[in-house]
C-alpha cells in the first residue's frame, strides 16, 4: 500500500486522524488456515478507546470518520 501524502495539519484534521490510527492499533483479525484478514472496525473498538481518551468532538462525527476511513483501508487491502 502506498503511503498518501499528509494531509493539511489542521487541529480537527490531526485530532482524527489521529484517533483513527489508535483505534485500529485493537483491529480483530479473522484467522484461517488460510492466513489473517483484518475485520471491520466496529462501535466496541471505538468506544474502548473514547472512554479511555474522552472525544474532542461529537461521537457521531468520530464514527463517521472512522468507519470511512477504516472502508478506504480495508478496500485498499483487497486490490
Amino acid at each position: 500500500m502506498a503511503v498518501p501524502d499528509e494531509p493539511e495539519n489542521d487541529p480537527v484534521t490531526a485530532y482524527l486522524l489521529s484517533t483513527f490510527r489508535n483505534i485500529t492499533r485493537g483491529r480483530r483479525f479473522l484467522t484461517t488456515m488460510a492466513g489473517a484478514f483484518p475485520l471491520p472496525l466496529s462501535a466496541r473498538e471505538i468506544s474502548d478507546w473514547l472512554e479511555a481518551y474522552p472525544p474532542a468532538m461529537a461521537r457521531a462525527e468520530i464514527d463517521e470518520v472512522v468507519f470511512t476511513l477504516d472502508a478506504l483501508c480495508l478496500a485498499e487491502d483487497e486490490d
